[in-house]
């Protein structure tokens, strides 16, 4: 049985909270329950040493405040925040080191991601659970961090054609521009936004699309179910569906919409009818079901930039409308919204998930997550195929048409 560990001093860059009437704790606490606060301020809090340690291997150094759970009184501090204390400790003692010069500078950090804050402070487990709003109590150990949200606003220009920087699948950065591209439509549930983003980061998707009725990306609850990802993907926050309309357009990015098998489709199926332009009689349930083809666009591959667009389970594609509310010039922003919507959903391609005829939807993050994933693979396949294939059908996509 191991030994308890002993009592430790803090090192004197840590300033110890007990009063819910901090500004500190105050103002974290306005940064969870606020939207506006956040974006005023520019922070999210994230919790966690190894989702910040993780934020710190990919250059996310802009922190705060970094927060340890201690209670003197509950008995020694254990890791993870000992790791976190320690750290500052080694820090302050290089730095004595440094200015007697019996040192030469290194780098040092918590757990040796060199991940530093502004100030460091400590709090009781109740404080603790206060600030990051959990609906259970935290560890008696617990580390979190006021992290800055990163500004990627030039990223979704609508005026020009902007390169950006994005990691790519074998995990280093490469500049390249926008070509598959995740669009929130009236995501309102943060655990659903928060594993959405978290699948289209490690798909390697380009990056992702607020529209009007979705929840914010940077919401507390959004944070932890992407384990703090909506600070490393890319995402236009508050976005129009003008403004994606002028977007896509000028970058040549074709919309996707995920939808339901129609009923036609499912009508030829039952009767065993061949459609006009598919390659089998039935629908292959192991593929997506492509309908809604516009005649512009070659049938012997699929495009190769992409927007997806998912659309809540509760609301579905469609949506609701909610245009009477607000000032006028909110009614005609949303007037201007529901027009640009229905013209991009009336143009766009639709993708369906073939399903069992007993489940009447799928979740909108587990739909999302599939549909990522197998787009993944059919624009793959298409890029180790080459360009050349003179095929007029592509294999790998099961298009419909409706004959009218």
């Amino acid at each position: 049985m191991s030994k308890p560990l002993a009592r430790i001093l803090l090192p004197s860059r840590f300033q110890v909270i007990t009063s819910p009437q901090n500004k500190v704790v105050q103002r974290l606490e306005r940064l969870r329950r606020s939207k506006a606060a956040r974006e005023e301020e520019g922070h999210v809090v994230v919790q966690g040493i190894k989702t910040l340690q993780e934020l710190g291997s990919k250059g996310h150094h802009c922190i705060r405040t970094i927060g340890v759970t201690y209670d003197m009184e509950r008995g020694p501090i254990r890791s993870p925040a000992l790791d976190v204390v320690m750290a500052v400790q080694r820090e302050e003692e290089d730095r004595e080191q440094l200015s007697r010069g019996s040192l030469k500078e290194q780098g040092s950090g918590i757990g040796g991601k060199a991940l530093r804050a502004d100030q460091y402070v400590a709090v009781s487990r109740k404080l603790t659970t206060r600030i990051l709003g959990t609906d259970s109590p935290t560890a008696e150990h617990e580390v979190w961090a006021e992290v800055a949200i990163p500004d990627r606003s030039t990223l979704f220009s609508t005026t020009a054609h902007v390169p950006f920087t994005s990691t790519g699948r074998n995990g280093k950065s490469d500049s390249s521009i926008i070509e598959k591209l995740l669009v929130f439509d009236q995501v309102s549930d943060p655990g659903n936004m928060g594993l959405m983003i978290r699948s289209a980061k490690a798909f390697s998707w380009s990056a992702g699309w607020q529209t009007p009725g979705t929840v914010d990306p940077f919401n507390d609850k959004v944070v932890r179910a992407s384990r703090a990802l909506c600070l490393d993907f890319p995402i236009k926050v508050g976005g129009r569906w003008t403004e994606l309309e002028v977007f896509l357009k000028n970058r040549e990015i074709v919309p996707l919409v995920a939808d339901m098998v129609p009923g036609w489709i499912s009508q030829e199926e039952e009767k065993g009818e061949k459609s006009s332009s598919t390659t089998s009689t039935v629908v292959d349930p192991h593929r997506l079901v492509w309908w809604n083809w516009p005649s512009s666009l070659s049938r012997s591959k699929a495009p190769e930039k992409i927007a997806l667009i998912m659309s809540s389970e509760h609301h579905g594609v469609e949506g609701r409308d909610d245009v009477g509310e607000g000032s006028d010039e909110k009614r005609k922003e949303k007037n201007e919204d529901r027009a640009a919507k229905k013209r991009l959903l009336g143009r766009a391609i639709r993708v369906s998930i073939p399903m069992n005829p007993a489940v009447e939807s799928m979740n909108v993050a587990a739909a999302a997550t599939a549909m990522m994933w197998e787009l993944n693979r059919v624009l793959d396949s298409q890029v180790k195929k080459g360009k050349s294939s003179t095929r007029e059908e592509n294999l790998d996509l099961q298009i419909f048409d409706r004959d009218v």
